[in-house]
């Protein structure tokens, strides 16, 4: 026969476990205010993140606990054709505030931005339109990365298998290493188009065009879903000289065709750099240098993404 003592045990215990499991499922999905870019209230609308601290020129990346911000700005140093340099820059959350951002130093010292981590946060992949032999020298842009290790980023190098002779730019990193990006290289349907290369026993492997998301305009910056249910973007639309943003949705392993993001495209601006918040909550994108913080849940209708979409259709 059970006693009284252990069945108020066995309660207590379950009690604990409870606790414990709904403490682990914690995320930032569940609006955890205590990560650096949370907000105590739901966000319908895009409001300006860090304002009068922070600002960027093509770059918006958070590392993996949410406590370092990259950006990219223009730095006092030109190339040989007098074309200034871009550089990254590197801020902290400390002590409830974001700090001044700091320049990260590379060796060599070549043009670098729109820095993008992979999930685990070992690699760094960025722009640069740095020739790989002399960092003076200017040339179509290419994709490169660098490797965490005990000092800090190891020696920039250009990602092997990915680049061309072309433009080469704007990577994204799924939580597979998968490496989207886009490309003016021969046999796109416009000016640039969006590729993605598989990572496979450890090599990137030759880029296949994404051709529903491409069209005969410039497809430009982009964020994957980590785990490619979705792709964010900006397309350049030759017609009318706007530059907007689109979502995509993986569905039976195709991508579906590009919808406008018109709650928060707004006219004759450039919505650029779109990136996500570690957990997924957040969508960030660049609005004249400014830093836009908006959910990720009201660009996205419910029946586009199961279980995360608050986005109320337009009525027409």
């Amino acid at each position: 026969m059970v006693s009284l003592q252990a069945i108020r045990t066995m309660k207590d215990l379950n009690i604990i476990i409870v606790i414990i499991l709904f403490t682990g499922c914690l995320s930032e999905n569940s609006n955890n205010s205590s990560a650096p870019y949370a907000s105590q209230k739901e966000l319908t609308e895009p409001v300006a993140f860090a304002p009068d601290r922070i600002t960027t020129t093509n770059g918006i990346c958070f590392s993996k606990d949410g406590g370092t911000l990259y950006t990219s700005g223009q730095i006092d140093r030109k190339f040989n054709n007098e074309r200034n340099y871009a550089g990254i820059f590197e801020s902290h959350y400390e002590n409830g505030q974001w700090t001044d951002p700091q320049k990260i130093k590379l060796t060599p010292d070549i043009d670098a931005y729109h820095p993008v981590l992979s999930s685990d946060n070992k690699m760094l992949f960025f722009n640069s339109r740095s020739h790989p032999d002399s960092g003076n020298n200017a040339i179509a842009h290419n994709i490169w990365v660098m490797h965490r290790n005990e000092e800090g980023w190891s020696r920039p190098t250009m990602v092997q298998g990915i680049n061309s002779l072309a433009y080469d730019s704007y990577p994204s990193i799924a939580r597979n290493n998968n490496l989207y990006f886009n490309s003016d290289r021969e046999g796109g349907k416009g000016g640039m188009d969006f590729y993605v290369s598989h990572f496979v026993d450890g090599h990137y492997q030759e880029p296949a065009n994404l051709e529903n998301l491409n069209s005969s305009d410039v497809e430009n910056d982009l964020v994957v879903d980590p785990d490619e249910r979705f792709i964010i973007f900006n397309r350049y639309i030759n017609a009318t000289k706007e530059l907007d943003l689109f979502i995509s949705f993986r569905k039976n392993n195709k991508w579906t065709i590009p919808r406008k993001l018109d709650n928060i495209n707004a006219p004759d601006t450039w919505e650029l750099t779109p990136s996500l918040s570690p957990g997924g909550k957040y969508f960030f994108y660049e609005l004249k240098n400014n830093i836009m913080q908006i959910d990720l849940a009201h660009l996205i209708h419910p029946d586009e993404l199961e279980g995360i979409g608050k986005r109320v259709r337009d009525i027409n």
